[in-house]
């Protein structure tokens, strides 16, 4: 009898225990699979292919800070140099409709030459395309000339996004 017992024990443990097993071992497959969403698409793949994933995108600026635009750019730059993920054809669209515009007045240019040297070689390099609001421009007393050349003004910055939105760009 004592034999027995022990033997409904263990078989007891390996049935408590084979669910866990299963559990850890779901848990483990799925870790190992990567979901994106790319515009209204969700892109699942194994991390092991890493292939490209291609389309349009469009920079998200959100807080309109020099930092945020510096590290959009910088991306930018990356996605451009194969070192992403991501891959383009067309330029990623950069809207600007908030204080970041000021880094780009000529006035200031002394001030932000790092980060307008890099807009403007991401823009010469077709990478970006930079676009400025011209309603937030005209409330502001900026006019078109106080700006770079490459530098396109849109009637309506938020207007714009969700124009390029509706055509395909993906946040990235």
């Amino acid at each position: 009898m004592n034999r027995k017992l022990r033997v409904n024990r263990k078989l007891s443990l390996l049935l408590l225990l084979f669910p866990m097993v299963s559990l850890a071992e779901s848990v483990v497959i799925q870790s190992e699979r990567s979901t994106q969403l790319i515009g209204n698409t969700s892109v699942t793949q194994s991390l092991d292919e890493e292939k490209p994933i291609t389309g349009k995108l469009q920079a998200n600026i959100s807080l309109h800070t020099l930092a945020e635009l510096q590290q959009l750019l910088e991306r930018a730059e990356s996605i451009a140099n194969g070192e992403t993920l991501y891959n383009t054809e067309d330029p990623i669209a950069v809207v600007l409709h908030g204080e970041e515009i000021n880094a780009f007045l000529r006035s200031n240019y002394r001030t932000n030459k790092p980060l307008v040297d890099l807009a403007a070689r991401l823009d010469a390099f077709n990478v970006i395309d930079v676009k400025v609001c011209r309603r937030w421009m005209g409330a502001n007393g900026i006019m078109a000339n106080d700006l770079p050349p490459f530098i396109e003004p849109v009637p309506f910055g938020a207007g714009e996004v969700q124009r390029l939105k509706a055509a395909g760009y993906a946040y990235f």
